[in-house]
């Protein structure tokens, strides 16, 4: 029996992924092992933005897939989710580094980003979630500029356009332990995004 037949959106998808593979609109792309695209299903309700790829997700080709990735899947698991029903991606596509592999991670400059932004504002138009969580500053910077992290971080932000529900990075409890029941008071806000219906797109006419 043939396997059935990706949607168009999971088609969208995937090709998207293909072409930030091969990326080279940064200079990152020439110390990167690949390119770390994003991962999860292209209905998902609910997108997770990170800030940039780090050394396992360079090797592996996967976003959160470190220690902060296990974090990051205790969270969810707090909410009854797993990685399977959400989608994972970064601000930046390649890893940040301060020179050859194996260098030390950095955060990614503006330049870095504004190469990337495209590619993120793609895939959120294919997924069209239903809410954004952004892991860290550099994401919440993305969605919502100059909003401070520390004052709106597990609120849902519905006055930029679309709903934002800004978090600590997970990476912030590896460093600080008693961070970890800040970001799980703050993940319980996705009970409340999961229990509204999902959003109908607008069909051109």
């Amino acid at each position: 029996m043939s396997s059935p037949r990706p949607s168009a959106t999971t088609q969208a998808l995937l090709q998207l992924h293909e072409q930030i593979r091969v990326c080279t609109r940064c200079p990152l792309h020439r110390l990167r092992t690949q390119a770390v695209p994003g991962v999860g299903p292209s209905s998902a309700r609910i997108v997770l933005v990170g800030e940039a790829p780090g050394r396992q997700e360079d090797r592996q080709g996967e976003p959160f897939v470190g220690a902060a990735g296990k974090v990051l899947e205790g969270l969810l698991a707090s909410v009854g989710l797993s990685r399977a029903d959400v989608y994972i991606t970064n601000v930046v596509k390649s890893r940040p580094t301060s020179g050859p592999r194996p260098g030390r991670n950095r955060p990614p400059r503006t330049d870095e980003i504004a190469a990337c932004r495209p590619w993120l504002d793609e895939q959120l138009r294919i997924i069209h979630p239903t809410v954004i969580v952004t892991l860290g500053r550099v994401a919440l910077e993305q969605f919502a500029p100059g909003r401070s992290l520390a004052k709106v971080h597990g609120r849902l932000l519905t006055d930029t356009g679309v709903t934002i529900l800004p978090l600590y990075h997970p990476a912030a409890v590896l460093y600080r332990r008693t961070w970890m029941r800040v970001l799980k008071r703050d993940f319980q806000q996705l009970r409340r995004v999961l229990t509204k219906p999902r959003r109908t797109r607008k069909t051109a006419r």
